[in-house]
């Protein structure tokens, strides 16, 4: 077996030659991929391992199912049964062929006239159909171009985005090491880790992975912590575009020396929200994403309900923010949202998504908050707790608590444990979630946003003017016409409003359009999601002008998955992206306040959505072939978005 990539094609390109004698191959569509095998009877266990492959969005997936003892003319058998096309191959083989890998790629390459990506040497699969091509065990995947040479192409099947910013080896990160998995990265200590083999073998068939997010384990059960420099060491060495991709997960102690969070203590050290995963993350059957809990030893447990937390660093003068939840599996779609991962069950009291499994509590939070939300889960079933902090409160919290699982799935309902929490200490930042639909003048009314919560008055405003002073120090060209004075304040009014801050009077409006002034246009498609009633519909089915005189937030990315029954589809001309002071939050657009909309007629290729358009100040409200393009690009945005794409 040649070890040489560039070795040369097995068999010389140029016109295909007469089908040779013996079986031939036929093509089996399953899944993502194509699986091409002997005609007659297919192997069950064939067809099974095709259909469960990833999607490759760089290639087409072929499995072939070799016989042993593939010779020339099988081959070439092989490569008629190939679907047509002029894209790139992946070639995966059902069995490992008795000839070289990478020779047989190339020879196909030269008789299809298509680049052919191949692995040499064993393939492990992983969670989602990925498939991953050790250190241990040669070069990778390589792409052999007809004719050419073979290069590297990746480690990991689908190639993360992240992968090439990442050495392939291990590598040593002052009293830590480092080391490549398919998900991302362990960070592990160098010494001191029992069973180091175990650990890597449960993380690298473990952990599932997704082309855009990058999973960075910390620690090893038993071990000791790793270093909170190390980590944010690894945090700083990465382009400042990949961090909102790092999700860590605690393999390790997620106590650090004084019992704070491992979170909350990294956000702290880089001054950067960071993003927790809840437990071992894993492609679930529906599609979405799961996290199993990760036992005492490593092996993972039951199916986490909450599967993502966001740790902020603190403001100057404040304590530590305690960490939301930013995505789980509770059925809360129903409910209006109070803050991220918080919903409302009364006018005083939400449900918030913690990592034991939900709280209801009362509004506010109580002082012990951050108790509740950094108590570990319970390792046998998700909990349904309520606050007992207030004695006078508790009957009610429970009859509001047994409603609310009264609601679950009966499957749901079983699982679930009901109980209480009470606070064991002195101890005790929810980021409200802008969402409202369009509104102002004689639009229906909407509630404007809560006060900034545990933060208001000076030190709140202290922790924001900082970070507005890091941004700016980070991109001078959004100071403008600004004083740096200026720019900051009003970049600081900005900041307020993402995190929450109601604008109240016209001061604090008017501060808010001059920091806005200074973000950068998104010219094209936004949408967001709102709840409306009947005649709420009614009133949004007719043409017209409508001023908003509050802050109005949408995505790039589309309404997504938030709350609410009625999509908004507005094409922007001078909403402003805030990425580069939320890139946790991508794609988000905010519409200053004051700002015109347009209601446009519907359309039927976007049945029950409310299509809008933005209209730049001075501009008449009558321009009809405006109109019909802002409709056209957005239902045309909208079939994009529901395919699972993103606009510019």
């Amino acid at each position: 077996m040649s070890g040489n990539p560039t070795a040369a094609p097995a068999h010389p390109g140029g016109p295909a030659a007469p089908p040779a004698p013996g079986p031939r191959f036929t093509a089996h569509h399953a899944g993502h991929a194509w699986l091409l095998a002997p005609a007659g009877p297919v192997d069950p266990r064939a067809r099974a391992f095709t259909a469960g492959l990833a999607p490759d969005p760089e290639a087409t997936v072929v499995v072939a199912d070799l016989p042993d003892g593939a010779d020339d003319a099988t081959l070439d058998r092989l490569a008629r049964a190939v679907p047509a096309g002029t894209g790139d191959l992946r070639l995966v083989f059902g069995r490992p062929p008795l000839r070289d890998p990478v020779a047989v790629a190339r020879w196909l390459a030269a008789r299809l006239g298509r680049a052919v990506v191949v692995a040499r040497g064993p393939l492990l699969s992983v969670p989602g159909g990925g498939l991953y091509a050790g250190p241990a065990h040669g070069p990778g995947w390589l792409r052999c171009p007809p004719g050419a040479p073979a290069v590297p192409h990746s480690r990991t099947f689908p190639r993360p985005t992240w992968e090439a910013a990442l050495p392939d080896h291990p590598w040593r990160l002052g009293r830590s090491v480092a080391e490549p998995l398919p998900a991302g990265v362990w960070l592990r200590p160098a010494d001191g880790v029992a069973d180091p083999g175990g650990h890597r073998g449960r993380l690298l068939r473990g952990a599932g992975v997704h082309a855009d997010l990058l999973t960075v384990a910390v620690g090893a059960p038993g071990a000791p912590a790793v270093p909170v420099a190390d980590v944010a060491r690894f945090w700083q060495d990465l382009p400042p575009s990949l961090r909102p991709a790092v999700r860590f997960l605690c393999y390790g102690p997620a106590r650090l020396s004084g019992g704070r969070h491992f979170g909350d203590v990294l956000a702290q050290v880089v001054g950067e929200p960071v993003r927790l995963l809840g437990g071992l993350p894993r492609p679930g059957r529906d599609g979405a994403d799961a996290a199993l809990l990760t036992g005492p030893d490593g092996t993972p447990g039951r199916p986490l309900r909450a599967r993502e937390f966001v740790h902020l660093p603190p403001a100057a003068t404040e304590p530590p923010a305690s960490p939301y939840a930013v995505a789980h599996g509770w059925p809360l779609g129903d409910l209006p949202e109070a803050g991220p991962g918080a919903h409302r069950l009364a006018e005083d009291v939400v449900v918030e998504v913690v990592r034991g499994g939900l709280w209801v509590r009362p509004e506010p939070a109580p002082a012990h908050a951050a108790q509740v939300r950094g108590a570990d889960p319970d390792p046998e079933h998700e909990r349904v707790l309520c606050d007992a902090g207030s004695e006078d409160l508790l009957p009610r919290l429970r009859r509001l608590a047994q409603e609310l699982t009264r609601s679950f799935p009966a499957d749901l309902r079983r699982a679930v444990r009901l109980g209480v929490c009470r606070p064991t200490g002195p101890d005790g930042g929810a980021v409200p979630h802008a969402g409202p639909a369009p509104g102002g003048g004689t639009a229906p009314h909407r509630a404007a946003p809560p006060p900034l919560v545990s933060g208001a008055g000076d030190a709140a405003r202290t922790g924001l003017t900082a970070l507005a002073a890091e941004v700016l120090r980070r991109h001078p060209e959004l100071t403008g016409r600004e004083t740096d004075a200026d720019a900051v304040t009003a970049l600081a009014a900005v900041l307020g409003r993402l995190a929450g801050a109601a604008c109240e009077s016209p001061g604090d409006l008017a501060l808010l359009r001059r920091g806005l002034d200074m973000l950068p246009v998104h010219h094209g498609p936004t949408g967001l999601r709102a709840p409306l009633d009947e005649p709420m519909r009614q009133w949004y089915a007719t043409p017209r002008e409508i001023t908003d005189p509050q802050p109005c937030e949408a995505s790039a990315r589309g309404p997504a998955d938030a709350p609410g029954g009625t999509d908004f589809l507005i094409w922007s001309t001078n909403g402003r992206r805030t990425d580069l002071l939320d890139p946790l939050v991508p794609g988000r657009v905010l519409f200053a306040p004051g700002t015109r909309f347009r209601v446009l007629e519907a359309d039927p290729g976007a049945p029950g959505v409310v299509l809008m358009r933005e209209l730049a100040p001075g501009e008449p409200a009558g321009d009809t072939a405006a109109d019909r393009a802002a409709a056209r690009d957005l239902v045309r945005a909208l079939r994009t978005w529901n395919t699972g794409h993103d606009t510019p």
